[in-house]
């Protein structure tokens, strides 16, 4: 192994990305102070993780041509928007769920009395094993590509338009990803430090960003790996994973050239494209 390679990546490390990580236990050590709510603490973080990453795509975007347009912006504040309510109706049915089943069940789950140590990472990639199998599914299944399409309509990748989800697709992922949660009685802060983890990898894997995470690429989910799931070429757009391509790896979809991107982003070639970006309607 090349070490020099380890320490310096090509082009350099995805400085933005990793410092945004390496915030998260002085946020959650923040927030524990200050005694703030879980709701309160998910909805900061994802908003100043947002905003932290679209600053840095204007002073060291990988691509000066990816950069969102005012009219891109609009669109994309009003996906988050929608998403917003139908996240906050979803997390109350699940929170229903939880307490229901919480009243129900006869005996702990296997997860409450785990460390967090053990418990954050397992339930990232058990988070991630429903709406990696629903992500590669929507790709093969037109009834599900309907849904998933909005996602892979813009021909550019940035923290802007990461959001850009249509609505269902948004509910598939929430309750294939906390399904296992609920079911394996995963403590609240488990979920909600897991939970804010998945949402900011989902901001940075899509950010024009400059920068490799270099043999963390094997670890956890980057922009470099990302790009290749939104090639226009179904041969290259594999990577269903986000946070981390753990299952990519164990499933055979796991693509990675370091140094490399794909040469276009956007719309699956072969597949017929709307003249106008599809959302709640089919595509």
């Amino acid at each position: 192994m090349n070490t020099s390679l380890f320490f310096f990546p090509r082009g350099g490390w995805n400085w933005p990305h990793l410092s945004l990580l390496l915030a998260l236990p002085a946020y959650a050590w923040l927030a524990g102070r200050l005694g703030w709510q879980a709701d309160l603490i998910l909805t900061f973080g994802t908003l100043a993780g947002l905003a932290w990453l679209m600053l840095w795509e204007r002073l060291r975007p990988a691509r000066p041509d990816w950069q969102a347009s005012a009219t891109e912006l609009a669109r994309d504040l009003g996906a988050l928007g929608v998403n917003a309510l139908v996240d906050a109706a979803a997390g109350l049915l699940i929170a229903g769920a939880a307490l229901h089943w919480q009243a129900a069940r006869a005996q702990p789950g296997l997860a409450q009395d785990l460390t967090p140590v053990l418990a954050l990472p397992l339930a990232v990639a058990l988070g991630e094993l429903g709406p990696y199998w629903l992500h590669r599914a929507a790709h093969r299944l037109p009834w599900l590509w309907r849904f998933h399409a909005l996602h892979h309509w813009p021909a550019a990748l940035n923290a802007s338009n990461s959001v850009l989800v249509h609505p269902v697709n948004l509910l598939w992922n929430k309750f294939a990803r906390v399904a296992p949660w609920l079911l394996l009685g995963f403590s609240a802060e488990a979920m909600l430090w897991a939970a804010l983890f998945i949402q900011l990898q989902s901001l940075a894997v899509h950010a024009n960003l400059r920068g490799s995470l270099g043999p963390l690429n094997w670890l956890i989910g980057s922009a470099e790996l990302h790009r290749w799931h939104h090639s226009v070429q179904a041969a290259e757009a594999h990577n269903y994973g986000t946070a981390l391509p753990l299952w990519d790896q164990l499933f055979g979809s796991f693509v990675h050239r370091p140094g490399a991107r794909p040469a276009r982003v956007g719309w699956l070639a072969g597949a017929v494209r709307p003249r106008r970006a599809p959302y709640l309607g089919c595509c």
